[in-house]
């Protein structure tokens, strides 16, 4: 069974890897610091909770530093989010487009969000370049798609809006124009931007492998039972000894327990997205569908798909999952996703499924991301991605660890910054509230 943030206590090293395209075809090649369990006592500056994307840019950013850091991780390396997601890389995280955040918190703050978002990503691209990452990078056009006319004069006036207030380069496409290039039903407009993608397992390895070279420790299969406050420092009690620390980053996202620490517990909704991959597509398939080169695809339905073209062939579908884990890997939510994909590309209504899998995204209560301190800079966290996370929860760690380390030159006004996560009223209600707008999206977009 998945593990559950919102049943079951914590992470086990025991949770099996997700049956994941990714997982079938590469294994991590970075190596923990140390194998060597039960240990006594270890100390460090910083300790960074959660292995992946966030937690181990933090390391790299807290290591260049010049500082102790040690990272844990209750399972393995590219276990959660980092290893399973669709390895889409887009300007932007949460679910508040520019536009939206123009119209709540005004011009100023949308132009510094838009430069956070576009920093995130040339920081990815930079990175991979001055560490020689082997991603499997692919840049291709990334089609924004509208399930209704109503939709796509939204979608074009929102790419107006960027092209001339934010510097964007979104191209508008017509109904006629998506249908020159693809054979995708129920699509009356689109836009497309220049996009990228990568291989999410490999991303999160390499980034282990530079953290690594920076001088941090890396603790895989160590989950952490509890955080002990002594004023002066942080006890960690974990699986396999206590940790003491004098500052901690809370980078576990998604896959937080319920009860964790005060600070983030009963503030974001882990919601579960499910992908599958099918069997290469035939030549005849791909010039069926004009899925016949690097691209990926997201819609405008409130409950969205994604899609993209993998190097060999494949189609990756995803979209929301099951609202509990118990019923993740459920026969009929393969069935509804494979739907929903035939019924978007009719030729591949026959076509198998070699990879289906699920995992959680941390969706925070306004829809926006968070990277905060608290009690004085002793401890911190950043989450809430809301499943844009590539390329933006790397940046939110290298972040995270400016603000522990007191950096001044960041925009602290701006939301991402200024205030913590808000709670949830009623947290218990969540999986109801979520199962109501399922049904209510499913009658509503009929």
């Amino acid at each position: 069974m998945i593990y559950d943030p919102l049943v079951s206590t914590s992470v086990s090293p025991l949770h099996p890897q997700p049956n994941s395209y990714w997982h079938a075809q590469y294994q991590c090649q970075t190596l923990p610091s140390s194998s060597a369990y039960p240990f006594t006592e270890k100390q460090t500056d910083y300790l960074v909770i959660g292995g992946g994307y966030t937690g181990l840019s933090a390391a790299i950013s807290l290591s260049e530093a010049g500082k102790s850091v040690t990272v844990i991780d209750a399972h393995g390396l590219g276990f959660g989010c980092s290893g399973r997601n669709a390895g889409f890389v887009l300007s932007g995280s949460g679910r508040l487009s520019l536009s939206a955040i123009q119209d709540k918190w005004g011009p100023e703050t949308a132009t510094g969000m838009q430069q956070e978002f576009d920093s995130a990503v040339a920081l990815l691209y930079e990175r991979i370049e001055r560490y020689n990452m082997q991603v499997d990078l692919v840049k291709g056009p990334y089609y924004k798609l509208a399930h209704t006319q109503k939709q796509a004069a939204l979608l074009h006036a929102s790419a107006n809006a960027m092209n001339s207030q934010f510097n964007g380069n979104a191209e508008l496409l017509s109904q006629d124009d998506i249908a020159s290039h693809f054979s995708i039903r129920s699509v009356h407009g689109g836009v497309r931007t220049p996009g990228g993608c990568v291989n999410p397992l490999k991303l999160v390895d390499e980034y282990a492998r530079v953290a690594l070279a920076k001088g941090a420790q890396l603790l895989y299969q160590t989950p952490a039972l509890r955080i002990e406050d002594k004023k002066s420092y942080f006890n960690v009690i974990t699986e396999k000894g206590p940790i003491r620390a004098k500052h901690i980053l809370l980078a576990t996202n998604a896959y937080t327990p319920k009860q964790f620490h005060s600070s983030i517990d009963m503030k974001h909704f882990p919601v579960q997205s499910s992908i599958l991959v099918t069997a290469p597509l035939s030549k005849h398939m791909q010039q069926e569908t004009g899925l016949n080169h690097a691209a990926s695809f997201m819609d405008t339905r409130t409950m969205k798909y994604y899609y993209r073209v993998l190097p060999d062939g494949r189609l990756l579908f995803g979209g929301r999952g099951a609202v509990t884990g118990k019923n993740a890997d459920h026969a009929k939510e393969k069935q509804r996703l494979f739907n929903a994909m035939s019924a978007s590309f009719p030729p591949l209504r026959h076509i198998a499924v070699d990879y289906f899998w699920s995992g959680w995204v941390s969706v925070s209560m306004d829809s926006m991301p968070r990277i905060f301190t608290t009690d004085e800079g002793r401890i911190g966290y950043a989450m809430g991605y809301c499943g844009s996370g590539v390329s933006f929860s790397a940046f939110a760690g290298m972040r995270l660890a400016q603000r522990m380390l007191g950096d001044n030159s960041i925009n602290l006004s701006l939301p991402l910054y200024d205030t913590p996560l808000p709670a949830y009223p009623l947290p218990q209600l969540r999986r109801l509230a979520l199962q109501g707008l399922y049904q209510w999206a499913k009658i509503f977009e009929r």
